[in-house]
């Protein structure tokens, strides 16, 4: 069995496509697929984000994606977007492989704040804050909203 983690690129947008509708299934995101699809394709060109996928015996088994933006309070900061692992290759470690990867590159690229967002189905089904506190993640000082612009 050959498992590789490597940098995604446009050319994995079908391969990752299913990946991410199963997660925004299992986290209750409401996104219609067609625009989960072409949002994908945009962010997989888009020098200021970047996708990391695992494959294993050539099938993608996860998928973990961060983004870049700019800012006066931290300048350039990152968020920890997307993090999927299939149900079958749960448990081997492979969620902390592809956090740092993200991590990683994230301060590769100068960024010196990470966030991320867990969605409350997927804190009550996977208890994902305590995972995330383990590489150093913590509760902010934050409140956070969200609305369409429309």
């Amino acid at each position: 069995m050959k498992t590789e983690l490597r940098r995604a690129t446009g050319a994995d947008a079908a391969a990752l496509l299913p990946l991410y509708l199963d997660l925004f299934r299992e986290d209750a995101i409401l996104t219609p697929a067609r625009d989960v699809a072409a949002n994908l394709a945009v962010m997989l060109e888009d020098p200021r984000a970047a996708h990391w996928l695992i494959e294993e015996d050539g099938q993608v088994i996860a998928l973990a994606a961060g983004s870049l933006t700019f800012g006066v309070e931290y300048g350039l900061s990152a968020e920890l977007e997307d993090l999927y692992v299939t149900p079958p290759a749960r448990g081997r470690g492979l969620a902390r492989l592809l956090a740092h990867a993200v991590i990683d590159w994230a301060r590769d690229q100068g960024a010196t704040d990470m966030v991320l967002v867990i969605t409350p189905q997927a804190e009550a089904e996977q208890g994902l804050t305590a995972f995330y506190e383990k590489l150093g993640f913590g509760p902010s000082s934050r409140i956070t909203l969200s609305r369409t612009t429309g």
